[in-house]
């Protein structure tokens, strides 16, 4: 049977005979790559029925390049390159040849038929003209890693995903092995610097630093076509035909855990390997643990994420941080995520409670010692000054809940019903609820409106209008809605909802 790559080579003038061709370079390149032997010389070989020595040969055509528009094939043997005979000739040999004409090219060429280019190529190494590399973007990235454990063996694997898909997962050594074929079969690219291997265990920035190379090794070398489409690359990504079959009724599963990096109001990172479905509820918990703090106290943390206005904004408990991250991750702009975990409460006599056991107080000295360029502190300097120390932690606290707007959340600034020019800040205490009047801009007005919890009836989210948040107050017997508009919603009505459960407590 005659391949259909064969009825191509035989529609040229004679069969398999040696013909001319001659190529005009286009935009990018003259759209073929070279692959043969390193050195010149070599034992002779039958090729169509004549003895040859070795021969460069044309390994890959772009499709509708101009390689392509001249009639060339893949497994085309070269003979002559712009008048020069290459029989025997080192690859180096021939690139320079190649690359002598800038614009046009001659060459004479020899097909095969497509059953001899094994017994031919043997163990042959592949190359490609630098000039003809074909550079476009591909829209792979890896997000996260996950610690596993095999046999007793804990190691490190990082989560590839291939179009905001996850495609595999894979040790470092495996990038290794990847980046050593690659380089024997493509020794003309200049490949990307590669983390080198370090004999001892990690330490968590260095894990984030090899993370974030690998990644960009992987982005760049991807972003090269005959690299990309390489078998090894595809057999790397699970991508070969027979990894296809093999896997063609199979769902392909996310790694079951993977790290979250979390900041803490110290400025330190705390990794945290969660699974990766998990909830938000689940990521506070397991950081409690690790922090060492009573799971009984895990209620009254949360995990925050910073808005692009800067502002802290609480992650609500049923979502799922993970994916949440990736998703974030992936997306065209690429900014990822940045967790914080810190304190989610509002009730003082709560937090006395909690500033009893040694691990919990670091934290909220830590988060307090941050906020007093947001509190009203006139008069309590000197006092809070004096007790910035790791011996006076809790009276520092202490003070500080004596400050106007400590444990209180100030939201920016959003469209109110009641108001048809202007916005207001709503700020969310303990005490009492704050509308105060601002311009578009933010800037404050005057006015300034205060509610007791006691006359708030009721609180909720819109369900048929977007980041639309409601509360009614009762006064002198008459109710009044007031409906706000914020990207922030959410976070108000979680905040609604945590006053009130603390009120019920104490």
């Amino acid at each position: 049977m005659v391949s259909l790559q064969d009825e191509k080579v035989m529609a040229n003038e004679g069969v398999y005979a040696p013909r001319s061709v001659i190529i005009t370079k286009g935009k990018q390149g003259f759209g073929f790559n070279v692959r043969g032997q390193v050195d010149e010389g070599g034992q002779l070989k039958s090729i169509n029925g004549k003895l040859y020595p070795p021969l460069q040969h044309i390994s890959n055509v772009v499709e509708r390049g101009p390689a392509d528009d001249a009639g060339v094939l893949i497994g085309d043997r070269i003979l002559e390159v712009n008048g020069h005979s290459v029989e025997g000739e080192s690859h180096s040999r021939v690139i320079e040849l190649i690359k002598q004409n800038p614009e046009k090219l001659r060459m004479i060429l020899m097909s095969v038929p497509m059953k001899e280019n094994d017994r031919l190529d043997g163990e042959a190494v592949s190359y490609c003209s630098e000039e003809d590399f074909d550079i476009k973007k591909v829209d792979i990235t890896v997000p996260s890693v996950s610690h596993k454990e095999e046999n007793g063996s804990k190691f490190v694997v990082y989560n590839v995903y291939l179009n905001g898909q996850f495609q595999c997962s894979h040790r470092y050594n495996a990038f290794h092995a990847l980046q050593s074929d690659l380089k024997t079969k493509f020794y003309q690219f200049e490949f990307p610097r590669f983390p080198g291997k370090w004999p001892f265990q990690l330490s968590n920035s260095q894990l984030e630093k090899r993370h974030k190379e690998l990644e960009q090794w992987l982005i760049q070398v991807c972003s090269v076509t005959q690299i990309f489409d390489h078998f090894y690359m595809q057999d790397f990504l699970g991508l070969t035909k027979v990894k296809k079959e093999n896997n063609k009724n199979d769902v392909k599963k996310c790694p079951e855990n993977t790290n979250l990096k979390v900041y803490l109001k110290d400025g330190t990172v705390k990794s945290v390997n969660v699974p990766t479905n998990c909830r938000t509820q689940t990521v506070i918990d397991t950081l409690c643990k690790d922090l060492n703090v009573p799971s009984e106290f895990s209620q009254h943390f949360g995990l925050y994420v910073v808005s692009q206005e800067g502002f802290e904004e609480l992650i609500s408990y049923d979502i799922n941080p993970v994916e949440m991250y990736i998703q974030i991750y992936n997306a065209e702009d690429r900014q990822p995520l940045k967790f914080i975990f810190k304190k989610f409460l509002f009730s003082t006599t709560i937090e006395n409670d909690m500033l009893e056991d040694t691990n919990t107080l670091r934290l909220i000295y830590d988060e307090a010692i941050l906020s007093t360029d947001k509190l009203d502190i006139e008069g309590k300097e000197i006092e809070l000054n004096r007790n910035q120390h790791v011996s006076t932690q809790r009276e520092f606290v202490r003070i500080a809940q004596t400050c106007g707007g400590y444990n209180a959340v100030a939201f920016p600034h959003c469209e109110c019903d009641s108001r048809n020019e202007g916005h207001v800040i709503l700020t969310i205490a303990s005490e009492r609820i704050s509308l105060r009047a601002c311009s578009n801009k933010g800037e404050l007005e005057q006015q300034n409106k205060h509610f007791q919890w006691s006359t708030v009836s009721e609180y909720g989210l819109n369900p048929d209008q977007l980041e639309e948040f409601s509360f009614t107050v009762k006064k002198n017997g008459n109710e009044r809605k007031i409906v706000l508009t914020s990207p922030y919603s959410d976070y108000m009505n979680e905040c609604f909802k945590k006053v009130s459960r603390e009120n019920a407590e104490v």
